[in-house]
């Protein structure tokens, strides 16, 4: 199995300033490639806490990293409550913070999880699809309004044809519920002029926004960095969605 491939590897290690004595926290673990450079900076008192909501990936990550014997503690939840994580291990300050918020090709390529509008799998989009305190995108699709769907594609997919798209999808469920990738894929493609493979992107990851609450997340996450960063610290953010990208640069704008 191929995994996902960390991007900016040099250059987040370059930019993070690396002490070998310090404390990182890698937000989005992933398969551990950015985990896994800066734990080869560190000397036996410097430490690692990664954070990933896919167990899955985490799960891997611990394999892949625990044999480098470096100081690593490794927790399934979502960024956005990292500050109880770093009250549960006892860390005050951290030396530096790493939010990568790619989705890996993995979880893309992982039918279960309804991601893809390539393949014929349940509609999920749960990052963690066991926990049941988050609503699949599923339970989403078939009870919100059309104008709410209509302000998420358009806020989430930056998508021109929000409304045509939002009223063709309820109409579809009001023939049958849109249980699958499929249904959904056949209800967008319904008012397009053909089958738009960028649009059904857009509308997919909008979606799956949406269901993580992934902006909302992020803005919680980033404001609290504040209060644990030590004098000198640095906050690495890769982003690849013109949403993040405007709330990331307003933060460091603003701070």
């Amino acid at each position: 199995m191929t995994y996902h491939i960390p991007v900016l590897l040099d250059e987040v290690i370059k930019l993070l300033n690396i002490k070998p004595e310090g404390i990182y926290m890698d937000c989005t673990i992933g398969f551990g490639g950015h985990s896994q450079l800066i734990l080869n900076k560190l000397n036996s008192k410097g430490k690692l806490i990664g954070l990933d909501l896919d167990p899955y990936a985490l799960e891997k990550s611990k394999s892949k990293l625990n044999k480098l014997n470096k100081n690593i503690s490794l927790h399934n939840c979502s960024y956005s409550v990292f500050p109880q994580i770093l009250e549960k291990v006892g860390i005050n300050k951290v030396d530096g913070f790493l939010f990568d918020l790619g989705i890996s090709s993995y979880q893309i390529d992982s039918a279960h999880r309804g991601f893809s509008y390539m393949k014929d799998a349940p509609l999920d989009m749960r990052f963690n699809n066991s926990n049941n305190n988050i609503k699949s995108a599923r339970d989403i699709i078939n009870s919100i309004t059309e104008k709410e769907l209509s302000n998420v594609l358009k806020m989430y997919g930056d998508i021109h044809e929000h409304s045509k798209i939002a009223r063709s999808i309820i109409s579809y469920r009001q023939r049958r519920p849109i249980s699958s990738t499929i249904d959904l894929k056949k209800a967008i493609c319904n008012v397009l002029p053909y089958q738009n493979y960028k649009k059904l992107s857009q509308v997919f990851q909008a979606i799956r926004i949406l269901v993580n609450d992934e902006i909302e997340n992020l803005k919680k996450a980033l404001k609290s960095t504040v209060n644990y960063l030590s004098v000198g610290g640095r906050i690495a953010v890769i982003s690849f969605h013109s949403i993040e990208d405007r709330i990331v640069k307003h933060f460091f704008k603003d701070q």
